[in-house]
This record gives C-alpha cells, sequence and structure tokens, in this order.
C-alpha cells in the first residue's frame, strides 16, 4: 500500500482545488442558462464528475 503523507498544507490545496472545481462547473452551468445555485451545491459535494457534465451539457 501506498504510504503518502497527509500534511495539512497538501489537505488544504487539495480542498481548495476541489471548490475552484466546484465553482468552475457552476460558472459553466450558468452561462448555458442553468442554475447556479444548484451547479454550486452539485460542484462542491461532486468536483471534477461535475464539471465533466456542465461541460457536456447542451444549452437551454
Amino acid at each position: 500500500m501506498l504510504n503518502f503523507p497527509i500534511e495539512p498544507g497538501n489537505l488544504y490545496l487539495l480542498l481548495g482545488l476541489h471548490c475552484l472545481i466546484g465553482v468552475t462547473a457552476a460558472i459553466i452551468a450558468q452561462k448555458k442558462g442553468l442554475n447556479f445555485r444548484l451547479w454550486l451545491i452539485l460542484g462542491l459535494i461532486g468536483g471534477t464528475v461535475v464539471l465533466v457534465a456542465a461541460l457536456l451539457k447542451k444549452d437551454n
């Protein structure tokens, strides 16, 4: 098993990037005419998967 050290700095970096991906997904969804708040919540929970979904979603 791999033994990666989880230091607070690394953890905060990963959490920050995850939130940035979620906000990016919400902005993309908003530009496509979708509900920003809903996609923000989904993006903060789902991260990269929701970003891909927002990119693949068609415009309203």
